[in-house]
């Protein structure tokens, strides 16, 4: 009895758990350490089967142990794992045969496991970094090496990485190719109001547990087979490097949410490494990227020095023949004004501004080409009138016209009345090829300008029926520095800019150009853009400003009154000129020489519009701009700047409705000041659509429509959001796309109509999806019109409001 006790006090006293088995497999002895190591008191084991206990040990690796050790009495060992949604741990075991059964000793290795398996993980990690060629591959890399360590399926390991210049996250791996990931998934916004856990755990920079699979990427997708392999917990993990983010990791477990402690160890050493991995892709990236451009700018240098010479050489030429005349007749007129003929008078100075105009349109396009060449050329977008450019181009070339007694004529596409373009440099295309036709042809000769839809671009064309270009000339034409000599009508004058600022300026509009021509029968210059020009949403809103400045209500004047401008320009001349063109334009004009006084007048006199020079003393016109548009009495005033400084993305987003480089055209700055002053004077209400579409594009060709024609577009680019804001805005009329991601537009529709609020309101499907007779009944009870998205065009658009007007009042 002794010794059974004495034998008992050794076994409670060891570190490892030990039990016994009877030859029926039943336990017969369960130590402390067992029950400290499995959690499970020597009461309620007693007596079991050991598979009772342990049920995933059957057929297993250690069952087969059990059963080989008692039935050949051989002592066996192995090492095993335990899991469920509680534990995770790992147990070195050795069975030992004894009269009565099995004697049975385990150790928790757990931590040496753990450890082991970090280190081993960590090296495949590493071997991923160094063996992905790209950081995309190394995410996917990653992503598999993550999924053994877990032991879940790859596609279970999402990965994203994080983009700084859009702010965003984006999904790398999986990379599913049977699979479509919603966009909202791909590609996450980083904001405090993210709907996505990963996106919230990129901005709060910490770890996010959370029970319900469907708030990652892959619950919703794999519902079935995650509840399959009983996986419990998400866990999603910001990649930090200095607290700065890399990426976003999510990983499933099926550990209960309380006891994941261990797996997040494991997972933040892996993170580490993978985070510091991504960085240093990021550097090498950044560092061959930049090792291309280098080579790049350095062919770019030495083709730039042969261009240097060959432009000096031209260019000092161009100079040097405009300023021989301005100087020469400038200064025969300083010596003998008072001997001289009125008519001969007449003549210098005619000679005079024609030569400067020339100096004047040189540096011009010297400018502008090398402004697009360093990408600082920015497109302010809006919509204008068709008929605006055809008169821009009858105006600007009037006597080239007369003199040669051109026949111009315009063949503009009837369904296209407006363009989506920017203004200044949309009419620069037309008048550059407009004014080379008319320099190529004959006298008395015919030019025609041409648009006509194809698809969703506009195609613009300019024949002339001079002598045409040869083939051997056509490949450089759009060459800088590149003329065409075709006989006697080659063009001597200019430095060969044209044709080459023209290419780049269709590009910035998201086109092509080229030219069709044959040797003795004329020319044609054809270039294409698209319907809408793609522009950033920032820079389209800074283009509508003008649009939404010009639409603002002037304050009443008294009958007969002129409106009063007041001139902001500190140097006499420029003032006394701009004093000239704004009081031929029918205006009262004051003068404001520095900003101080600039902000004082303008709270004082309250003009109708302000003209503003950027380079100022006591205070410089972005702060005067700053000022006029915070102050409550002067922040509705149109502001035109006129300034040499070419800063005019900044000055529209600060609020200036035209922008004008000077010198400025007496005729430009009138037709601006006009806008300013015809503007409509409704107090009406204006009428309110809401447009739900996913299509951004579209969307914005719609605002820019329907904004024009004086109603206000509210836009939603989900489902969901478009129903809520509909109940929210109560607008009067809801344009709405039929495919869309999550939501589609069928159910939109069905929503809308079983809400009281929003049941009255009429919809305007606008869609690409083709419309069947069926879909047509179905979609019956619930839209009032339907609309191609590839064909529709502004006269449709508004046709279809109307009719759903005039039902309304009839």
């Amino acid at each position: 009895m002794a010794d059974q006790h004495s034998y008992e006090s050794i076994l409670e006293s060891i570190s490892g758990g030990f039990f016994a088995l009877d030859t029926q497999y039943r336990i017969t002895y369960w130590n402390k350490a067992a029950e400290a190591g499995t959690g499970l008191p020597a009461s309620e084991i007693l007596g079991k089967h050991v598979f009772e206990v342990f049920p995933n040990a059957e057929g297993a690796l250690l069952g087969e142990k059990y059963k080989l050790a008692m039935e050949s009495r051989t002592f066996q060992s192995c090492e095993t794992a335990y899991k469920d949604e509680r534990f995770d741990v790992w147990y070195d075991v050795r069975i030992y045969p004894a009269e009565t059964g099995l004697s049975v000793f385990f150790q928790d290795i757990t931590e040496k496991k753990t450890e082991r398996r970090q280190k081993e993980m960590l090296v495949e990690i590493s071997r991923a970094i160094n063996g992905s060629k790209h950081l995309d591959e190394l995410c996917i890399k990653a992503a598999e090496k993550i999924s053994l360590l877990f032991e879940i399926p790859s596609k279970f390991v999402c990965i994203y990485l994080f983009d700084p210049r859009g702010n965003e996250i984006r999904l790398v791996a999986p990379a599913l190719m049977e699979v479509e990931f919603p966009q909202d998934a791909v590609h996450q916004p980083v904001t405090e109001e993210a709907s996505r856990l990963a996106a919230r755990a990129a901005w709060s920079k910490r770890v996010i547990l959370s029970d319900r699979m469907d708030e990652g990427t892959i619950g919703p997708l794999f519902r079935e087979e995650i509840d399959a392999l009983k996986l419990k917990t998400l866990i999603v993990m910001p990649l930090l490097v200095q607290d700065e983010v890399q990426g976003v990791i999510e990983v499933l477990t099926i550990k209960e949410k309380d006891f994941v402690q261990g797996e997040l160890e494991v997972l933040s050493v892996v993170a580490n490494d993978l985070a510091g991995g991504m960085s240093r892709k990021r550097l090498i990236d950044e560092l061959r990227t930049k090792n291309i451009e280098l080579e790049a700018q350095t062919q770019k240098t030495v083709e730039a020095s042969e261009t240097l010479k060959k432009f000096l050489a031209t260019f000092s030429h161009e100079l040097r023949s405009p300023l021989n005349s301005i100087i020469g007749f400038s200064e025969l007129l300083t010596k003998q004004l008072g001997e001289l003929p009125h008519e001969t008078v007449e003549e210098f100075m005619k000679n005079i501004n024609t030569s400067g105009r020339h100096l004047q349109q040189i540096i011009n396009d010297i400018l502008d080409l090398s402004k697009i060449e360093a990408g600082k050329m920015e497109l302010h977008i809006a919509s204008y009138p068709v008929d605006y450019f055809q008169e821009s181009i009858e105006r600007v070339l009037a006597s080239a016209i007369a003199e040669k007694k051109i026949h111009l004529h315009f063949s503009f596409d009837p369904d296209i009345d407006e363009l989506v373009v920017d203004q200044t440099r949309f009419k620069q295309i037309l008048i550059n090829l407009v004014s080379n036709a008319i320099k190529f042809s004959k006298g008395g000769g015919n030019v025609t300008v041409r648009s006509e839809r194809i698809g969703n671009d506009l195609q613009f064309a300019v024949e002339d029926h001079g002598l045409g270009i040869k083939r051997e000339d056509q490949a450089g034409l759009f060459r800088p520095f590149k003329q065409v000599k075709s006989g006697k009508e080659m063009n001597h004058e200019g430095i060969g800019l044209g044709l080459a600022i023209t290419k780049k300026l269709v590009e910035l509009h998201g086109g092509t150009i080229w030219v069709e021509s044959e040797w003795g029968k004329g020319t044609t210059m054809v270039f294409r853009i698209p319907m809408v020009v793609d522009a950033t949403s920032e820079r389209t809103v800074q283009a509508g400003m003008l649009l939404e400045a010009l639409e603002r209500e002037n304050k009443p004047r008294a009958e007969g009154e002129k409106p009063l401008a007041l001139i902001i320009e500190d140097a006499p001349q420029a003032s006394e000129l701009l004093r000239l063109y704004i009081e031929s334009a029918g205006y009262r004009v004051e003068v404001a020489q520095n900003g101080a006084e600039a902000v004082d007048m303008a709270k004082r006199l309250h003009p109708s519009v302000i003209t503003l020079d950027l380079m100022l003393p006591v205070k410089d016109g972005w702060q005067v701009l700053k000022e006029l548009k915070r102050h409550p009495l002067c922040k509705h005033i149109p502001v035109i700047i006129v300034s040499i400084a070419d800063e005019k993305n900044l000055g529209f987003s600060l609020g200036a409705v035209d922008y004008f480089v000077k010198p400025v055209n007496k005729e430009d700055l009138i037709q601006s000041l006009d806008k300013v002053y015809l503007v409509r004077k409704s107090d009406t209400r204006k009428p309110t659509v809401l447009v739900i579409d996913d299509d951004r594009a579209a969307t914005d060709l719609i605002q820019v429509i329907l904004e024009n024609e004086g109603y206000r577009v509210l836009k939603a680019y989900q489902g969901t959001d478009g129903v809520e804001m509909a109940a929210r805005e109560h607008p009067d009329l809801i344009i709405l796309d039929l495919i869309m991601p999550e939501t589609s537009g069928f159910n939109v529709a069905y929503q809308l109509k079983q809400i009281p609020a929003t049941r009255a309101i009429p919809i305007i499907i606008l869609t690409s999806m083709d419309i069947d007779s069926e879909t047509q009944e179905q979609l019956g009870a619930y839209v009032s019109g339907l609309m191609s998205k590839s064909t529709f065009t502004k006269k449709d658009l508004l046709r279809e409001i109307g009719n759903i007007e005039s039902a309304r009042f009839h």
